[in-house]
C-alpha cells in the first residue's frame, strides 16, 4: 500500500491492521504526535527535560497502539492520551524519586505545573477531582476541562459546546488558576 492509502484510512482501519503492518503503526502514531508534544509541554514546567518527556510520551503511544482494545469502550484518541499521560507522570516519579535519593529533602523543588491532567492523575481518585471540579468550577469550565482531558483540540470543544476558541483557552487558564488555588 502507498502511503497516501494509509492517510486516507480511518483510526478504527488501521488499528485493525497496525499489529501486522508497521506503516499503518506509523500512520497512528503521525496522527497523535501533537497529543505527545502539547503534554510534554505541560510537564516540561518546572525543570523537567522536554526532551525527555517527548520520548517517554512516543513510548505510551506506541504502547497504545500495541494494546488498544475497542471493546472496552473508550475511543482510541483517550486511550492514547491516557497512556502518553500515565507514561510521562511515571517518569517524572522516577526522576524525583532519584533526585530524593541522592539530595536532601528539604532541597528537592516539586514542579507545581497546575495543569488539569496533574491533579486528574495525582489525585487519589477521579471522585476527588469530580468533587474539586464541582466544588470550584463553572459548568462551562468543567465540560472545557472534560473536553482537553479526552485529547480534543480548542476547535473541536468550541464547536461542540458553542463558543470561540479563544473562550475555551480563558476557560483553561481559568481552570489552571483555580487548581493552584
Amino acid at each position: 500500500m502507498r502511503q497516501d492509502e494509509y492517510q486516507a484510512m480511518t483510526e478504527s482501519e488501521l488499528l485493525g491492521i497496525a499489529g501486522s503492518d508497521d506503516l499503518a503503526c506509523s500512520e497512528l502514531i503521525s496522527r497523535h504526535l501533537e497529543t505527545v508534544k502539547r503534554l510534554a509541554g505541560f510537564y516540561s514546567v518546572g525543570g523537567f527535560d522536554y526532551d525527555d518527556l517527548y520520548s517517554e510520551g512516543l513510548e505510551g503511544l506506541m504502547n497504545a497502539v500495541k494494546t488498544f482494545d475497542d471493546e472496552k469502550g473508550a475511543s482510541f484518541g483517550t486511550y492514547a492520551n491516557s497512556c502518553i499521560s500515565n507514561r510521562m507522570i511515571n517518569s517524572l516519579r522516577r526522576s524525583t524519586r532519584i533526585k530524593s535519593s541522592e539530595e536532601p529533602f528539604e532541597d528537592i523543588e516539586i514542579a507545581d505545573t497546575g495543569s488539569p491532567e496533574s491533579i486528574l492523575l495525582s489525585s487519589e481518585s477521579t471522585d476527588e477531582l469530580k468533587e474539586l471540579a464541582e466544588s470550584r468550577l463553572s459548568k462551562l469550565e468543567r465540560d472545557v476541562l472534560w473536553s482537553y482531558l479526552e485529547g480534543k483540540r480548542h476547535a473541536e470543544t468550541a464547536e461542540e459546546l458553542g463558543i470561540t476558541p479563544k473562550s475555551v483557552d480563558n476557560a483553561l487558564q481559568r481552570i489552571r488558576r483555580k487548581f493552584r488555588r
